[in-house]
Formats: structure tokens, sequence, C-alpha cells
């Protein structure tokens, strides 16, 4: 199908943005007491009304919303490729690989610590169809070498063989979860380059890139301020991918000394010289908050339905993630003001 085709799905997917949460409704969540005044708010007066409509508000608790919120998304995204079969085509099924991913890495971690059957009672029954693989005999896994063997005829096989656990029974879970996201880097840019030409091609790379780099950014400042790492331990845990950051400025980002440093070499970079940082405490939220408006950017201007989707998906992954925030902060007795400051602007 090509681009000019495709036009239905960007205007599709710009009229599902201009449902989006807003100041308002942010704010009226953050005054609200309970996780239940919040899930009433959000069906009586939000567009996930259709995913609350039969759930009894005043009973419900987090990990219930937070899993309704979640397949809401999901099923928009497969709402929206599914308009006009874009699905058929290699990278409308980025979330279905990106999916797959993060629940390999969740099995992993509740194996580690020996929870299987907590994985098993709180998994995301909408994905059992859409996986590759069987997810629930997946998480019966008793160790890394049973998962591998379960994910034979998969992509993730040669990814995650030769991992061994340590001398606990634990697997390494840093290093299944930097070559499972390498892995799904790369495959984003295969499919990329080979499946789209010219401008659009030009247009979603550069999407993808940008996330990289702030997903590598965020990483770097987190590796150097909690743990210290050496530049060498950064590059090591980091995606060989650049952007806008190029190889030379992650090397002189990553070899900063203190995250003082590393904050002072950050504000010389491209992304660094967009805002001004008063405190390093919110360095996280403001790199996010420029991702946010690199994707907003990308779905309102670009003509490429695939830059639409990936943009879109992206913006309402944010704004669950700033519903489940509110709900954290209303159960920990947290002030409005103090709630409403980690929001980030979709």
């Amino acid at each position: 199908m090509t681009d000019y085709k495709k036009n239905a799905t960007i205007t599709r997917a710009r009229a599902i943005y201009g449902k989006r949460l807003s100041e308002s409704d942010y704010r009226e969540l953050s005054n609200k007491k309970s996780v239940s005044e919040a899930a009433e708010y959000l069906k009586k007066n939000t567009h996930y009304s259709s995913a609350l409509s039969t759930i009894n508000t005043a009973t419900i608790h987090r990990g219930h919303l937070e899993s309704i919120l979640k397949k809401y998304s999901f099923d928009r995204y497969i709402d929206l490729c599914d308009f006009q079969q874009l699905r058929k085509e290699r990278f409308y099924n980025y979330l279905i690989v990106l999916s797959e991913i993060r629940e390999i890495l969740s099995i992993i971690l509740h194996m580690n610590s020996k929870s299987n059957d907590d994985y098993i009672s709180s998994m995301p029954s909408y994905l059992l169809s859409k996986t590759s693989f069987n997810l629930i005999e997946l998480a019966k896994s008793r160790n890394i070498n049973e998962l591998i063997d379960q994910l034979n005829h998969t992509p993730y096989y040669p990814v995650l063989n030769g991992i061994r656990f340590d001398d606990s029974g634990k697997a390494p879970y840093l290093e299944c979860e930097i070559r499972l996201r390498t892995y799904y880097m790369r495959w984003l840019d295969d499919v990329i380059k080979k499946d789209f030409k010219g401008a659009s091609k030009n247009a979603l790379l550069d999407q993808i890139k940008i996330q990289i780099d702030f997903i590598n950014i965020i990483n770097a400042y987190r590796m150097k301020k909690f743990y210290g790492l050496s530049a060498s331990e950064i590059e090591k845990n980091s995606f060989p991918f650049y952007g806008k950051l190029s190889l030379k400025k992650q090397k002189e980002l990553f070899s900063a000394e203190t995250i003082d440093d590393f904050l002072t070499e950050f504000s010389k970079t491209f992304y660094g010289r967009k805002f001004t940082l008063d405190n390093n405490h919110y360095f996280e939220l403001e790199v996010d908050r420029l991702r946010c408006q690199a994707a907003r950017r990308s779905l309102m201007f670009s003509n490429n339905s695939a830059v639409s989707v990936y943009s879109l998906i992206y913006l309402f992954d944010i704004e669950v993630d700033n519903i489940t925030n509110i709900i954290e902060g209303i159960r920990y007795g947290k002030t409005s003001n103090y709630i409403l400051d980690m929001i980030i602007s979709v």
C-alpha cells in the first residue's frame, strides 16, 4: 500500500491523539483520594470510559486498573494497524516484537526470584494469541536453559543462546536485557531499511534514532549517578546506535568523571541545549519530556503512516505511565502539586 493510500491511518492517528487526557484531567486526577476515585473519573470523563465500562470502580485495585489501561493501549494499536490491514507489513508488528521481549524479560525476573506462579496469575492474557511462542509454557521455565529451549524456532533463541546461570541458579538479567533490546533495535533498523524508501525511510529512521539516543542518555545517567560505572562499562551496556548523539559525543558523555561532569557534557549536546537543568533530580523527567516533544512533532507534522503509528503509541504509553504515577502518588499521600510536577505532557 502506498503512503498516499495510508493517509486515512495518519488522519485517524491524529484524531485518536486529540482525545488524549488534558491538563485539566491530570489536575482532577491528582486531587483524588483513592484508586477507586481516580478510576471512576477515568470511566466517566475520559476516552478510557469504554475500557472501564463494565468495571466496578468501587472495588478496583491498583494492579487491576493498570492491567486494564495497558490492555486498552495495546488494543488501540491493534485497531489502528488493522484499520487498513497494515500488519501485513513487517514494521507494523513492531509492538508485538517489543511486547514479546518485555514478557521474556519479565519471566526472567520472576524466574530468578522463583515467583513464576505470580507471573502466570498476572500475565497479560491479551498477548496469548499474539506471541510467536507459548507464553504460559515459557513462564513455567525453572532456569535460563529451560527458557532458551522453549524459545527454540523463534528469533530469540540465537539471541539468548549461550547465556548461563550463576552459582545461585539466576540468569544474568542485564545481559539478557541488552541482548534482547539490541536485537529489537537491529530488527527495526533492518525492517525500515529494507521495506521503506526515500523520505519515508529517513523520517522513520530519524524517529527511531532519536528514541534510542534518549534511552542511551537516561541509562548512562543512571549508571553514572547510582553505580559510578566507567565509560567502557556504560558503553558495554548501551545500544550501538547513534542519532544526533554521535559516537564521539557519546564517548565524551560516558567518560565524564562525576555526575556533575556528565551533566556539563550533556549540556553541550544537541539535546542538552534544549533545556536548562537547575536540579539533576529531575534530569530523567526532563529528558523524557524532550522525547515526548519529538514524538508529538512527528505525529503532527509527518505524512508517513509508520511514523504516525509509532509516535502515537509511544505517546499513549506515556499517558498510561502518567496515570500510574498519579495512582502511586495518591497511594502515598502526595500533594497534587507534587504529583503534577511528575507528569509528562503528551
